[in-house]
Formats: structure tokens, C-alpha cells, sequence
């Protein structure tokens, strides 16, 4: 064919004729699209199922955990009915331990007290020093007119060597009308002398019953401690008698 030079010229593009080629490539698209959903659809059920069977796992676990809670709510309404049935024995086994604790409580103050009272020796303040008076006590017996008394001497700080002396106790009250002075010999038959002799190196007790004569009004309890030797000393107390 004869070209004309200058002038433009089309392009002649040549394609085999396939009437079909359409509608396979529509049908394709089709299936592709219906696999698709049919995928999708499939895997929203399998999701689903999953899901469910979680939901009815937690769904017994509960109903297991509510039965559980039910029988643990009756068990405790039995126990509160025995225990109030039994309040009464609880009562008592709570007194019970109250005492005891308050025995302990007692026994406690007691061994504080003597503790106090080793420390008192062993290791004094810097103006309580030799002989002592570190307790007088008074205490009623069973039988009216009959007291226990107790006196305990110590010797603080200088406990290097004995200390010997008297323990004079006397008894101040009235009989009758008149104020009277009386010796611990009036009161307890085992004492002889005016006095009560002692020798320690750190503290000593004296201690025993007395009856109160007839007739006679206890007021007050004197103790005159009088030690021997080079450092003699005078240590003297008066307590009021117990009520």
C-alpha cells in the first residue's frame, strides 16, 4: 500500500474473534465471587460454633459455681442454728479463757515485779544504796483476825559482803480508848525477842502469821531495820494497815 509522505495514518490492529471469551470471564468472576461468600459464610458459622461451645463451657462453670455458693449457704445456716444452741457452752468456754488470761495477766505483773526488784539490787539508782526495806505487805487469811505478813530486806549496791542487824515490827492501833504500840511478839508465838535477826548479802525475807489480840485495832505496821558492824545503818517505814 502506498504511503503519502506528510500525512497521518491509523493503526490497524487485527484480534481473532471469540464470542465465548466474555462470558467465561463472566463466569469466572461469578464463581470466584460465590466462593467468596460461600468462605466467608462457612467461616462466620465455624466462629459462631466456637463462640457457643465457650459460652456454654462458662455457662456450666457458673452453674457448677452457683450450686456450689447454694450448699455452702445452707451448711452455714446449720452452723449458725448450733451455734446459737450452743451459745450458752460458748459463753462459758469464753469466760473460761477470759479468766485465764487475767491469771496470766496476774502472773505476768508478779514476774515484772520481781524482775523490778533484781534490777533494783543489781543495778540501783545512785542515791539508793545499802540496806533497804523493799517491801511490807499485809494480807487477810480465811479466818477473821488472822494476817500473813511479809517483810523483805535488801542490801543495795554494796552487797560485797553480809549484812547482819535486827527487824523490829511493831503494831500501832487502839484498844479501847488508848493508842498502844505492840511488838510482832504479841502476834506471832514463834517470834521471842523484840525483834526478828537477819543476815544477807542481797535481800532476806521475813515473813509468818499473826492473830490480833483481842480487843485491838490495827492502824498502822512499823519496821525498824538497825544493821551491825562499821557501816551500821537505821532504815525505818511505816504503812498504813489494809482495809
Amino acid at each position: 500500500m502506498a504511503v503519502v509522505k506528510g500525512s497521518q495514518q491509523d493503526q490497524l490492529i487485527i484480534r481473532q474473534y471469540r464470542p465465548w471469551e466474555r462470558f467465561r470471564r463472566f463466569l469466572y468472576t461469578v464463581l470466584f465471587i460465590a466462593a467468596v461468600g460461600m468462605g466467608g459464610y462457612f467461616g462466620g458459622v465455624y466462629d459462631s460454633m466456637n463462640r457457643i461451645q465457650q459460652l456454654t463451657t462458662a455457662r456450666d462453670t457458673l452453674q457448677s459455681a452457683l450450686q456450689d455458693a447454694e450448699r455452702t449457704i445452707t451448711n452455714l445456716t446449720q452452723r449458725v442454728g448450733v451455734l446459737e444452741k450452743g451459745g450458752q457452752v460458748d459463753r462459758k468456754a469464753t469466760e473460761g479463757i477470759r479468766q485465764t488470761v487475767k491469771e496470766l495477766k496476774a502472773q505476768i505483773s508478779t514476774l515484772e515485779e520481781e524482775v523490778a526488784f533484781y534490777k533494783g539490787i543489781m543495778a540501783p539508782s545512785a542515791n539508793d544504796k545499802g540496806l533497804r526495806i523493799s517491801k511490807v505487805e499485809i494480807q487477810p487469811q480465811d479466818s477473821a483476825g488472822k494476817f500473813r505478813y511479809s517483810i523483805m530486806m535488801t542490801q543495795v549496791a554494796d552487797n560485797s559482803s553480809y549484812i547482819t542487824g535486827l527487824a523490829a515490827v511493831n503494831f500501832v492501833g487502839m484498844k479501847g480508848t488508848e493508842k498502844v504500840i505492840l511488838p510482832l511478839r504479841d502476834f506471832d508465838s514463834n517470834v521471842t525477842d523484840l525483834g526478828v535477826k537477819f543476815r544477807f548479802r542481797y535481800f532476806q525475807e521475813v515473813a509468818g502469821d499473826i492473830t490480833l489480840p483481842a480487843g485491838f485495832v490495827p492502824q498502822q505496821v512499823q519496821v525498824v531495820l538497825q544493821s551491825t558492824g562499821g557501816k551500821a545503818q537505821r532504815v525505818e517505814q511505816t504503812i498504813d494497815w489494809p482495809q
